[in-house]
Protein backbone atom coordinates (compact mmCIF):
# COMPACT_ATOMS: atom_id res chain seq x y z
CA UNK A 1 0.00 0.00 0.00
CA UNK A 2 2.85 2.38 0.83
CA UNK A 3 4.46 1.55 -2.50
CA UNK A 4 1.25 2.39 -4.36
CA UNK A 5 1.02 5.73 -2.56
CA UNK A 6 4.58 6.60 -3.52
CA UNK A 7 3.93 5.71 -7.18
CA UNK A 8 0.71 7.74 -7.18
CA UNK A 9 2.58 10.72 -5.73
CA UNK A 10 5.36 10.45 -8.31
CA UNK A 11 3.05 10.27 -11.35
CA UNK A 12 0.41 12.80 -10.25
CA UNK A 13 2.69 15.51 -8.87
CA UNK A 14 3.88 16.79 -12.31
CA UNK A 15 0.27 16.98 -13.52
CA UNK A 16 -0.78 19.15 -10.56
CA UNK A 17 2.27 21.33 -11.03
CA UNK A 18 1.48 21.78 -14.74
CA UNK A 19 -2.09 22.81 -13.96
CA UNK A 20 -0.88 25.15 -11.24
CA UNK A 21 1.66 26.87 -13.49
CA UNK A 22 -0.73 27.43 -16.39
CA UNK A 23 -1.30 31.10 -17.18
CA UNK A 24 -4.47 32.42 -18.83
CA UNK A 25 -4.01 33.54 -22.42
CA UNK A 26 -4.72 37.23 -23.13
CA UNK A 27 -7.94 37.93 -25.02
CA UNK A 28 -6.11 39.96 -27.61
CA UNK A 29 -2.43 40.41 -28.46
CA UNK A 30 -0.68 43.64 -27.51
CA UNK A 31 -0.17 46.27 -30.22
CA UNK A 32 3.37 45.16 -30.99
CA UNK A 33 2.29 41.56 -31.68
CA UNK A 34 2.24 39.97 -35.13
CA UNK A 35 -0.70 40.18 -37.51
CA UNK A 36 -3.97 38.54 -36.54
CA UNK A 37 -4.52 35.10 -38.03
CA UNK A 38 -7.16 33.63 -35.72
CA UNK A 39 -10.78 34.30 -36.59
CA UNK A 40 -11.77 33.62 -32.98
CA UNK A 41 -9.26 36.21 -31.74
CA UNK A 42 -10.47 38.70 -34.37
CA UNK A 43 -14.08 38.31 -33.16
CA UNK A 44 -12.95 38.86 -29.57
CA UNK A 45 -11.08 42.03 -30.51
CA UNK A 46 -14.01 43.51 -32.45
CA UNK A 47 -16.51 42.62 -29.71
CA UNK A 48 -14.39 44.15 -26.96
CA UNK A 49 -13.58 47.23 -29.03
CA UNK A 50 -17.28 47.94 -29.59
CA UNK A 51 -18.00 47.43 -25.88
CA UNK A 52 -15.09 49.58 -24.67
CA UNK A 53 -15.69 52.44 -27.11
CA UNK A 54 -19.36 52.55 -26.11
CA UNK A 55 -18.40 52.69 -22.43
CA UNK A 56 -15.76 55.34 -23.20
CA UNK A 57 -18.28 57.58 -24.97
CA UNK A 58 -20.69 57.23 -22.04
CA UNK A 59 -17.89 58.06 -19.58
CA UNK A 60 -16.95 61.16 -21.61
CA UNK A 61 -20.60 62.30 -21.69
CA UNK A 62 -20.85 61.86 -17.90
CA UNK A 63 -17.61 63.80 -17.42
CA UNK A 64 -18.90 66.68 -19.55
CA UNK A 65 -22.19 66.73 -17.66
CA UNK A 66 -20.17 66.81 -14.41
CA UNK A 67 -18.35 69.94 -15.52
CA UNK A 68 -15.08 68.53 -16.89
CA UNK A 69 -13.59 70.79 -19.55
CA UNK A 70 -12.50 69.72 -23.04
CA UNK A 71 -8.92 70.56 -21.99
CA UNK A 72 -9.15 68.09 -19.11
CA UNK A 73 -10.63 65.38 -21.35
CA UNK A 74 -8.01 65.95 -24.05
CA UNK A 75 -5.27 65.67 -21.41
CA UNK A 76 -5.90 61.92 -21.42
CA UNK A 77 -4.21 60.59 -24.54
CA UNK A 78 -5.01 57.43 -26.51
CA UNK A 79 -2.82 55.38 -24.16
CA UNK A 80 -4.76 56.62 -21.12
CA UNK A 81 -1.99 58.89 -19.76
CA UNK A 82 -2.97 62.04 -17.87
CA UNK A 83 -1.21 65.38 -17.91
CA UNK A 84 0.36 66.09 -14.50
CA UNK A 85 -0.36 69.81 -14.81
CA UNK A 86 -4.07 69.25 -15.31
CA UNK A 87 -4.16 66.43 -12.75
CA UNK A 88 -2.89 68.73 -10.01
CA UNK A 89 -5.55 71.39 -10.51
CA UNK A 90 -8.82 69.46 -10.65
CA UNK A 91 -11.44 68.74 -8.02
CA UNK A 92 -11.95 65.27 -6.56
CA UNK A 93 -15.28 64.92 -8.41
CA UNK A 94 -13.68 65.74 -11.74
CA UNK A 95 -10.81 63.36 -10.99
CA UNK A 96 -13.28 60.48 -10.51
CA UNK A 97 -14.85 61.24 -13.90
CA UNK A 98 -11.48 61.54 -15.64
CA UNK A 99 -10.28 58.31 -14.02
CA UNK A 100 -13.32 56.59 -15.53
CA UNK A 101 -12.43 57.95 -18.98
CA UNK A 102 -8.81 56.84 -18.45
CA UNK A 103 -9.98 53.35 -17.45
CA UNK A 104 -11.78 52.74 -20.75
CA UNK A 105 -8.98 54.28 -22.83
CA UNK A 106 -6.56 51.93 -21.08
CA UNK A 107 -8.76 48.95 -21.89
CA UNK A 108 -8.86 49.94 -25.57
CA UNK A 109 -5.07 50.24 -25.56
CA UNK A 110 -4.73 46.82 -23.93
CA UNK A 111 -6.45 45.10 -26.86
CA UNK A 112 -4.29 46.97 -29.37
CA UNK A 113 -6.36 50.08 -29.97
CA UNK A 114 -8.17 51.04 -33.15
CA UNK A 115 -5.30 49.71 -35.28
CA UNK A 116 -5.80 46.18 -33.92
CA UNK A 117 -9.56 46.53 -34.34
CA UNK A 118 -9.11 47.46 -38.01
CA UNK A 119 -6.78 44.49 -38.54
CA UNK A 120 -9.38 42.23 -36.93
CA UNK A 121 -12.12 43.69 -39.13
CA UNK A 122 -9.99 43.12 -42.23
CA UNK A 123 -9.53 39.47 -41.25
CA UNK A 124 -13.27 39.05 -40.67
CA UNK A 125 -14.15 40.59 -44.06
CA UNK A 126 -11.56 38.43 -45.82
CA UNK A 127 -13.49 35.38 -44.61
CA UNK A 128 -16.85 36.82 -45.70
CA UNK A 129 -16.73 39.49 -48.36
CA UNK A 130 -19.51 42.07 -48.15
CA UNK A 131 -18.35 43.47 -51.49
CA UNK A 132 -18.96 40.08 -53.12
CA UNK A 133 -22.57 40.16 -51.87
CA UNK A 134 -23.04 43.76 -53.08
CA UNK A 135 -21.56 43.05 -56.52
CA UNK A 136 -23.64 39.88 -56.80
CA UNK A 137 -26.91 41.74 -56.19
CA UNK A 138 -25.97 44.61 -58.52
CA UNK A 139 -24.97 42.07 -61.17
CA UNK A 140 -28.37 40.34 -60.97
CA UNK A 141 -30.08 43.69 -61.44
CA UNK A 142 -27.88 44.57 -64.42
CA UNK A 143 -26.47 47.63 -62.63
CA UNK A 144 -22.83 46.59 -63.13
CA UNK A 145 -23.30 47.51 -66.80
CA UNK A 146 -24.30 51.03 -65.75
CA UNK A 147 -27.63 52.82 -65.57
CA UNK A 148 -29.56 54.09 -68.56
CA UNK A 149 -29.30 57.83 -69.16
CA UNK A 150 -32.71 57.71 -70.86
CA UNK A 151 -34.30 56.97 -67.48
CA UNK A 152 -32.31 58.72 -64.73
CA UNK A 153 -34.04 56.92 -61.89
CA UNK A 154 -33.71 53.48 -63.49
CA UNK A 155 -35.21 52.05 -60.32
CA UNK A 156 -37.11 49.19 -61.90
CA UNK A 157 -34.23 47.67 -63.85
CA UNK A 158 -33.74 44.80 -61.44
CA UNK A 159 -37.42 43.84 -61.93
CA UNK A 160 -36.97 43.66 -65.72
CA UNK A 161 -34.07 41.24 -66.15
CA UNK A 162 -35.60 39.92 -69.37
CA UNK A 163 -34.80 43.25 -71.00
CA UNK A 164 -31.17 43.38 -69.90
CA UNK A 165 -29.74 42.77 -73.36
CA UNK A 166 -31.84 45.58 -74.81
CA UNK A 167 -30.83 47.96 -72.03
CA UNK A 168 -27.12 47.39 -72.71
CA UNK A 169 -27.52 49.02 -76.11
CA UNK A 170 -28.79 52.29 -74.61
CA UNK A 171 -26.54 55.12 -73.55
CA UNK A 172 -25.46 54.38 -69.99
CA UNK A 173 -23.73 56.11 -67.10
CA UNK A 174 -21.67 54.87 -64.16
CA UNK A 175 -23.36 53.76 -60.96
CA UNK A 176 -22.41 56.19 -58.18
CA UNK A 177 -21.56 54.19 -55.04
CA UNK A 178 -20.55 55.41 -51.57
CA UNK A 179 -18.96 52.95 -49.12
CA UNK A 180 -19.19 54.08 -45.48
CA UNK A 181 -16.58 52.87 -42.99
CA UNK A 182 -14.45 51.14 -45.64
CA UNK A 183 -11.73 48.92 -44.16
CA UNK A 184 -10.53 47.46 -47.48
CA UNK A 185 -10.40 48.45 -51.15
CA UNK A 186 -12.41 45.58 -52.63
CA UNK A 187 -15.13 47.78 -54.13
CA UNK A 188 -12.54 50.32 -55.31
CA UNK A 189 -10.64 47.46 -56.95
CA UNK A 190 -13.83 46.22 -58.63
CA UNK A 191 -14.48 49.70 -60.06
CA UNK A 192 -10.90 49.92 -61.38
CA UNK A 193 -10.78 46.41 -62.88
CA UNK A 194 -10.25 46.34 -66.63
CA UNK A 195 -10.31 43.78 -69.39
CA UNK A 196 -8.93 43.64 -72.92
CA UNK A 197 -11.48 43.14 -75.68
CA UNK A 198 -10.54 42.46 -79.28
CA UNK A 199 -12.12 44.94 -81.69
CA UNK A 200 -15.01 43.66 -83.79
CA UNK A 201 -13.96 44.23 -87.41
CA UNK A 202 -15.00 42.93 -90.80
CA UNK A 203 -13.09 40.02 -92.36
CA UNK A 204 -10.72 42.19 -94.46
CA UNK A 205 -9.62 44.23 -91.44
CA UNK A 206 -8.97 41.38 -88.98
CA UNK A 207 -5.21 41.42 -89.62
CA UNK A 208 -5.02 45.03 -88.43
CA UNK A 209 -7.30 44.53 -85.41
CA UNK A 210 -6.23 46.17 -82.17
CA UNK A 211 -7.19 45.28 -78.62
CA UNK A 212 -9.36 47.71 -76.66
CA UNK A 213 -9.17 48.13 -72.89
CA UNK A 214 -12.48 48.63 -71.11
CA UNK A 215 -13.69 48.58 -67.53
CA UNK A 216 -15.35 45.41 -66.31
CA UNK A 217 -17.92 47.25 -64.18
CA UNK A 218 -19.50 50.67 -64.70
CA UNK A 219 -18.95 51.76 -61.11
CA UNK A 220 -17.83 55.09 -59.68
CA UNK A 221 -16.86 54.27 -56.08
CA UNK A 222 -16.08 56.65 -53.23
CA UNK A 223 -14.87 54.95 -50.03
CA UNK A 224 -14.66 56.83 -46.73
CA UNK A 225 -13.67 56.01 -43.16
CA UNK A 226 -13.29 57.97 -39.94
CA UNK A 227 -9.66 56.82 -39.73
CA UNK A 228 -8.43 55.67 -43.11
CA UNK A 229 -5.85 52.88 -43.34
CA UNK A 230 -5.35 53.23 -47.10
CA UNK A 231 -4.56 56.30 -49.24
CA UNK A 232 -7.38 55.36 -51.64
CA UNK A 233 -9.92 55.53 -48.79
CA UNK A 234 -10.81 59.13 -47.95
CA UNK A 235 -10.63 60.07 -44.27
CA UNK A 236 -14.03 61.64 -43.70
CA UNK A 237 -16.83 61.62 -41.16
CA UNK A 238 -20.08 60.43 -42.75
CA UNK A 239 -22.07 62.67 -40.41
CA UNK A 240 -20.33 65.73 -41.85
CA UNK A 241 -20.94 64.94 -45.54
CA UNK A 242 -23.10 67.50 -47.32
CA UNK A 243 -25.92 66.37 -49.58
CA UNK A 244 -24.51 66.06 -53.10
CA UNK A 245 -26.08 67.65 -56.17
CA UNK A 246 -25.65 64.22 -57.71
CA UNK A 247 -26.96 61.85 -55.03
CA UNK A 248 -25.68 58.30 -54.88
CA UNK A 249 -27.28 55.30 -56.56
CA UNK A 250 -25.86 52.87 -53.98
CA UNK A 251 -24.72 53.16 -50.35
CA UNK A 252 -22.84 50.38 -48.56
CA UNK A 253 -23.11 50.52 -44.77
CA UNK A 254 -21.49 47.30 -43.56
CA UNK A 255 -20.82 46.70 -39.84
CA UNK A 256 -20.88 50.44 -39.15
CA UNK A 257 -24.28 51.09 -37.58
CA UNK A 258 -23.41 48.84 -34.62
CA UNK A 259 -20.22 50.87 -34.00
CA UNK A 260 -22.19 54.11 -33.57
CA UNK A 261 -22.44 54.54 -29.83
CA UNK A 262 -25.87 56.08 -29.15
CA UNK A 263 -29.38 55.23 -30.40
CA UNK A 264 -29.87 58.86 -31.46
CA UNK A 265 -26.77 58.79 -33.65
CA UNK A 266 -27.78 55.45 -35.18
CA UNK A 267 -31.15 56.91 -36.14
CA UNK A 268 -29.42 59.93 -37.61
CA UNK A 269 -27.05 57.73 -39.61
CA UNK A 270 -29.92 55.74 -41.13
CA UNK A 271 -31.72 58.97 -42.05
CA UNK A 272 -28.56 60.37 -43.66
CA UNK A 273 -28.18 57.15 -45.67
CA UNK A 274 -31.73 57.67 -46.97
CA UNK A 275 -31.10 61.32 -47.83
CA UNK A 276 -27.76 60.67 -49.56
CA UNK A 277 -29.52 58.32 -52.02
CA UNK A 278 -31.41 59.41 -55.13
CA UNK A 279 -35.06 58.32 -55.37
CA UNK A 280 -34.88 54.66 -56.39
CA UNK A 281 -31.38 54.24 -54.94
CA UNK A 282 -30.48 51.34 -52.65
CA UNK A 283 -28.61 50.92 -49.37
CA UNK A 284 -26.81 47.69 -48.48
CA UNK A 285 -26.87 47.39 -44.68
CA UNK A 286 -25.23 44.70 -42.52
CA UNK A 287 -24.91 44.35 -38.77
CA UNK A 288 -24.24 41.55 -36.25
CA UNK A 289 -27.24 39.29 -35.76
CA UNK A 290 -26.72 39.47 -31.99
CA UNK A 291 -27.89 43.11 -32.14
CA UNK A 292 -31.31 41.85 -33.25
CA UNK A 293 -31.70 38.65 -31.20
CA UNK A 294 -29.90 39.36 -27.91
CA UNK A 295 -30.63 43.05 -27.32
CA UNK A 296 -32.78 44.27 -24.44
CA UNK A 297 -34.20 46.99 -26.66
CA UNK A 298 -34.45 45.45 -30.13
CA UNK A 299 -36.08 42.65 -32.11
CA UNK A 300 -35.83 41.84 -35.80
CA UNK A 301 -39.38 42.99 -36.52
CA UNK A 302 -38.93 46.23 -34.56
CA UNK A 303 -35.70 47.01 -36.42
CA UNK A 304 -37.49 46.52 -39.73
CA UNK A 305 -40.22 48.93 -38.53
CA UNK A 306 -37.52 51.51 -37.77
CA UNK A 307 -36.07 51.09 -41.28
CA UNK A 308 -39.44 51.40 -43.02
CA UNK A 309 -41.76 53.52 -40.83
CA UNK A 310 -39.07 55.42 -38.93
CA UNK A 311 -36.68 56.20 -41.79
CA UNK A 312 -38.82 55.64 -44.89
CA UNK A 313 -36.99 52.82 -46.71
CA UNK A 314 -38.70 50.02 -48.59
CA UNK A 315 -37.39 46.58 -47.62
CA UNK A 316 -36.23 45.01 -50.90
CA UNK A 317 -34.70 41.80 -49.50
CA UNK A 318 -33.01 40.30 -46.45
CA UNK A 319 -30.80 37.34 -45.67
CA UNK A 320 -28.82 35.96 -42.73
CA UNK A 321 -25.51 34.21 -42.18
CA UNK A 322 -24.69 32.49 -38.87
CA UNK A 323 -23.31 35.79 -37.51
CA UNK A 324 -24.65 38.63 -39.67
CA UNK A 325 -27.95 40.11 -40.85
CA UNK A 326 -28.15 41.58 -44.38
CA UNK A 327 -30.67 44.15 -45.64
CA UNK A 328 -31.19 45.62 -49.10
CA UNK A 329 -33.09 48.88 -48.61
CA UNK A 330 -34.61 51.03 -51.36
CA UNK A 331 -35.47 54.69 -51.24
CA UNK A 332 -38.95 55.08 -52.78
CA UNK A 333 -39.40 57.18 -55.90
CA UNK A 334 -42.07 59.49 -54.53
CA UNK A 335 -40.94 60.34 -50.98
CA UNK A 336 -38.96 63.57 -50.34
CA UNK A 337 -35.94 64.03 -48.08
CA UNK A 338 -36.74 62.17 -44.88
CA UNK A 339 -36.89 63.50 -41.30
CA UNK A 340 -36.28 61.03 -38.48
CA UNK A 341 -39.53 59.83 -36.87
CA UNK A 342 -39.21 60.75 -33.17
CA UNK A 343 -41.57 57.91 -32.26
CA UNK A 344 -38.61 55.54 -32.61
CA UNK A 345 -36.20 57.74 -30.65
CA UNK A 346 -37.42 56.40 -27.29
CA UNK A 347 -35.45 53.46 -25.90
CA UNK A 348 -37.75 50.99 -24.15
CA UNK A 349 -36.97 47.54 -22.79
CA UNK A 350 -38.55 44.87 -24.99
CA UNK A 351 -36.75 41.70 -23.86
CA UNK A 352 -36.01 40.74 -20.27
CA UNK A 353 -33.71 38.04 -18.96
CA UNK A 354 -30.03 37.17 -18.59
CA UNK A 355 -29.83 36.04 -22.20
CA UNK A 356 -30.46 39.59 -23.46
CA UNK A 357 -27.10 41.19 -22.67
CA UNK A 358 -26.75 43.31 -25.82
CA UNK A 359 -27.66 47.02 -25.55
CA UNK A 360 -28.16 47.81 -29.27
CA UNK A 361 -31.06 50.24 -29.69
Amino acid sequence: EVRHRILFHIFTLPIFEMVKKRKPQPIAPPPQSSALRSRKRARQVTTLFHKYTQELDLAIDRAREGGCSEEQLSSIDSAGNESKRINGSISSEHKVSLDEVKKWKDKISEIGGREEYQRASQLNTSLFSTSKWVLGVLGRWGWLDGLSTDDPSDSEQHQQQQHKSAQKKKSRRDVRLLEIGAINTQLLDAAARKRVERAQLVEDEKDNATNQVERVHRLQVKAIDLRSTNPRIEQKDFFELTLSEQPYDVLVNSMVINCVTTPEQRGRMLTLCYNQLRPGGVCFLTLPKLCLIQSKYMTRSYFEQILTKGVGFELDSTKDSPKLAFFVLKRPESKPVQVWNEKFARTTTINKGKKFRNTFA
